[in-house]
């Protein structure tokens, strides 16, 4: 068996399997933000274990269940039995099968097809991708479980560990901030989600949710990023499973405008951590200290110019946790009895902490170097604002 130990915070997950190709993906997935360590197949890591097992033919076959979820996407029939055992497949092909239990934090993923030796150069199994995104879930259940919250939010580290954030809703600007101050030098914590949780010492700590970046054509050309993605694309480098082949055909031959789908959305490019060191030269960040908080809109206009808008309130509210009734993941295993969104005192410990940091509300403009000048000049001003706090409270 191969096998692999993710450790964020000091919680510990393992991912056991019968190919290497999904223990590899994990540590490409996952080692850029959390620590992934290879193991003994055999030896025993306490905490929750995900077993994945390919080509496995006495894997139970599709059965009728009574409840579903749809998960990432993926459209899953479950059912919880009097034990409080979990069974679940997946209702596409090829087919998985899912068996968790509880007592033994013990999730069993298996296809009956071997699915490892039909993968495409550089992509992701089934398999794979189900230990990755079920692994990452068991490791929040255990996070919450020390009282970390997940935040709608992006940061970016500078040094000291002194780490901005910026909070907000979907299409508010959190990844155009995040990028934007990571292409300037910064280290990049998270482009959408953080985890926080106040330290004994008087700081909101975070550590990073490892997760695809979602990012739109015109900020990618805005970055001067472009090229780069195209390069790599070009060579045979696959893009993400989940990208949009139109996007892909406009960054293999160099469109560069925003591409909408037909009901309006933007459509983006999904860029991998690792894709963002290994295409980009950014530098990405493990760990955090809140000194600040950017509460971002993008101007509805484009000739709207960036600056700072004192007519917003700068409250951070209640909205900024990731809750379940949002989830793309839906807790259907139960990891955390369906308390993923943390306990309310760890919540209102991280609200109160936020609204004590220096925040600011911006407006971004859709003038790329007119807003990197506004948030490099903010930066200065609420980190060094930040660091004073942190030092008076430490």
């Amino acid at each position: 068996m191969h096998a692999l130990s993710l450790t964020a915070g000091q919680r510990v997950v393992t991912i056991r399997s019968n190919t290497p190709g999904v223990t590899d993906w994990a540590t490409r997935y996952f080692g850029r933000y959390w620590k992934a360590s290879p193991t003994a197949g055999s030896t025993a890591v306490p905490g929750p274990v995900v077993t994945v097992m390919d080509g496995d033919h006495r894997a139970p076959v599709a059965i009728s269940h009574t409840q579903h979820a749809v998960f990432a996407r993926e459209p899953i029939g479950y059912t919880r039995h009097p034990d409080g055992t979990v069974s679940a497949n997946t209702l596409s092909e090829p087919a998985l099968a899912y068996q968790y239990a509880p007592a033994e934090q013990h999730l069993q993923i298996s296809s009956p097809r071997a699915l490892q030796a039909t993968a495409l150069r550089g992509q992701p199994t089934r398999l794979a991708t189900a230990a990755t995104r079920f692994a990452r879930e068991m490791v929040r259940a255990r996070l919450i479980a020390d009282g970390w919250v997940l935040l709608h939010a992006s940061a970016v580290v500078f040094p000291g560990g002194r780490t901005l954030l910026t909070l907000g809703d979907s299409g508010a600007g959190k990844t155009t901030a995040a990028l934007t101050l990571a292409a300037t030098g910064a280290a990049l914590l998270a482009n959408d989600c953080c985890f926080a949780r106040p330290n004994t010492n008087g700081t909101l700590d975070l550590l990073p949710w490892p997760a695809a970046a979602a990012v739109g054509l015109g900020l990618l050309h805005a970055l001067t990023f472009t090229d780069s993605a195209r390069s790599h694309l070009q060579t045979g480098e696959p893009p993400h499973p989940t990208q949009d082949q139109r996007v892909t055909d406009a960054l293999t031959t160099g469109r560069t405008g925003a591409l909408m789908s037909a009901s309006g959305r933007e459509l983006k490019a999904h860029i991998w951590p690792e894709q963002l060191t290994r295409w980009f030269g950014l530098s990405l960040a493990t760990t955090g200290i809140a000194a600040g908080v950017l509460l971002p809109r993008v101007a509805s206009s484009s000739r709207a110019p960036a600056r700072v808008n004192d007519d917003r309130s700068s409250e951070v509210t209640a909205t900024v946790f990731v809750t379940s009734d949002e989830e793309r993941y839906p807790d259907f295993f139960g990891f955390t009895d369906g308390g993923n969104a943390g306990t309310p005192s760890a919540r209102t410990e991280v609200l109160q902490h936020l609204n004590r940091l220096p925040r600011q509300a911006v407006d971004l403009s859709h003038d790329q170097a007119a807003t990197t000048r506004l948030l490099t000049a903010l930066t200065a001003s609420l980190v060094d604002v930040g660091r004073n706090h942190t030092e008076e409270v430490a």
